[in-house]
């Protein structure tokens, strides 16, 4: 499976309704399977998993699944991070998602990086929004997209993907 993002929903403000619908739509349209689609349950998709049974739930502070980390969302970014030095990842996106991309992933930082004993981690959202002025929402699709990076993918889903 390519390591290519398409942004294919972008929307201002959602109702958890609406969310719930687009995403029913999306999966049906671009033949993405269930398994292969993950939503922020810190946010408002916290709820859509009893909605789309079989969708995957990202619980950023949740333990990691490599303990080098500080929690998930740490280990995936340090994921998206890998993909994005290593020039193995391609956005497909508008101009303007573009540079709003760009200037989320200058968000993207490692915390307490003078420690040797601790585990890696990246600075908080709090702080990212403190930087930037507002929510890194595509750095948080782009973090949450790496969990099926870290994670191996289920083989129907994995057979199901490449025939697309």
């Amino acid at each position: 499976v390519g390591n290519v993002c398409y942004i294919r929903l972008d929307q201002e403000y959602s109702t958890g309704k609406s969310i719930e619908k687009d995403l029913k739509n999306m999966m049906i349209q671009w033949g993405i399977p269930r398994s292969m689609m993950i939503v922020d349950s810190d946010g408002l998709g916290s709820y859509l998993e009893s909605y789309l049974n079989g969708i995957k739930e990202f619980h950023g502070g949740t333990r990691p699944i490599n303990s080098e980390y500080d929690n998930l969302k740490s280990e995936c970014a340090f994921k998206l991070a890998e993909l994005i030095n290593n020039r193995q990842l391609r956005i497909i996106c508008s101009e303007a998602q573009r540079e709003r991309i760009i200037e989320e992933m200058g968000v993207l930082k490692q915390d307490h990086i003078d420690a040797d004993t601790r585990k890696k981690g990246i600075i908080s959202k709090e702080k990212m929004k403190e930087i930037l002025g507002f929510s890194p929402d595509y750095l948080d699709m782009l973090i949450m997209a790496m969990f099926f990076r870290i994670r191996p993918i289920p083989q129907k889903a994995r057979a199901k993907l490449q025939t697309m």
